[in-house]
């Protein structure tokens, strides 16, 4: 796993999902260890880097261990703030990040003093040890970490990438070109808008039931779906298809009911005061309840205009969603409604990998079991290159 060139032997780790970070361990002349991190590609930014961990195969090495720079006496390229050393026991960041493994040791960036503030795109440190050298043996390489964008809210902690570093996501079902979303509440719905080749929209909407596990054991059948557009000229001209759809209205701020039962009114305060007056739009689907004949938990429609519609037109927008015949799956009772409203997000999470995790997600990973293997599996460490030296150390 390792490269020689020189006197000096190397090796070379990624991190994360694309864009990866690249990790190289260089096994210095005087017994120190220089490590470098950095975009894998260049031309793609990975983000603000805030911290990086990792374990050593021997928590005695942590004996004796110096780095350098010291925390607060670093240069641009080496923009040290922190140092923890702590057998199995490090695992923030001094802004609260919090990961969902310990360490045995932490390397904070920033540039500001004792702070993850600022941005820093790579970074560098060396490690010495008044024991002896070190070596790359003594690194735990399946260990590796990386923390970026932690100052945001929305920070991803990247772990030792597989032979691919392929983003996938978890379901398999990540398109680029759509906008999946749940409307959530004692019935949680799943809506996803596909942008076709053609200019239209598909919106599919599906009950979760069953196995699924965002159900929460409560059904309803979908009466109508509501919604706001960016550009209320567009409503001049939109029309709808779908096998289900048995009515719909067109009109800026004002749609709230559209008849027989299908209707927001009284749903829109709150958050979500922008819809207060009204969506821009509603669609009505089937009839009204499981009285009347149907009982629809799953359906799809197709949106239309003449100069054609895109994601960007619903990226950020409001939806409501009216559900009759509300009660518990394997239930005959079921005399429940619901008025519920949820967002196409405007700037959705990147897709997740087997090699990344978002922080926010962290207390739901430590409270399930061995880390969830799908959301947190630490690969191993291949492939590794061997890199030109940068004689910045």
């Amino acid at each position: 796993m390792t490269g020689t060139i020189g006197e000096k032997t190397e090796i070379t780790v990624t991190l994360g999902c694309e864009p990866r970070l690249l990790v190289t361990i260089v096994e210095k002349p005087d017994g120190g260890l220089f490590i470098d991190i950095k975009s894998e590609d260049p031309s793609a930014e990975v983000g603000d880097l805030d911290g990086f961990f990792f374990n050593f195969n021997d928590d005695a090495t942590l004996d004796g261990l110096n780095i350098w720079p010291a925390e607060n006496e670093g240069t641009q390229w080496s923009p040290v703030t922190d140092v923890q050393m702590n057998p199995d026991a490090v695992d923030s960041l001094s802004n609260g990040a919090q990961l969902a493994e310990s360490y045995d040791a932490g390397i904070q960036f920033g540039t500001t003093a004792d702070s993850t503030e600022g941005y820093v795109s790579a970074a560098n440190f060396t490690m010495w040890s008044e024991n002896g050298p070190l070596s790359i043996s003594d690194i735990d390489l399946d260990s590796l970490a990386a923390v970026v964008d932690s100052d945001t809210g929305n920070g991803i902690v990247k772990t030792v990438s597989d032979s691919t570093g392929e983003t996938e996501d978890p379901d398999g079902e990540h398109d680029e070109d759509e906008c999946a979303f749940v409307i959530e509440g004692p019935v949680n719905t799943e809506v996803v808008l596909t942008q076709l080749e053609n200019g239209d929209i598909r919106v599919d909407l599906e009950v979760l039931e069953g196995d699924d596990p965002d159900a929460t054991g409560q059904i309803g059948d979908i009466t109508g779906l509501f919604f706001n557009v960016g550009d209320d000229s567009l409503l001049d001209g939109m029309t709808v298809s779908g096998e289900d759809v048995t009515g719909s209205q067109f009109a800026a701020g004002s749609v709230n009911d559209l008849g027989n039962g299908a209707n927001m009114e009284g749903a829109q305060e709150g958050e979500t005061g922008e819809t207060a007056n009204g969506f821009d739009a509603g669609i009505a689907i089937g009839k009204n309840g499981i009285g009347h004949g149907d009982d629809i938990r799953a359906t799809s429609f197709t949106l239309s205009h003449p100069d054609g519609l895109s994601l960007e037109d619903f990226s950020g927008e409001y939806f409501g969603l009216r559900l009759t015949s509300v009660g518990d799956e394997d239930s005959d009772d079921r005399e429940g409604s619901l008025k519920l409203i949820g967002q196409c997000e405007d700037e959705p999470q990147p897709p997740i990998c087997d090699d990344q995790y978002y922080l926010n997600d962290v207390m739901a990973l430590m409270t399930q079991p061995m880390h969830d293997e799908l959301a947190y599996e630490m690969m191993a460490s291949d492939p590794v290159e061997e890199v030109d030296l940068v004689e910045t150390y």
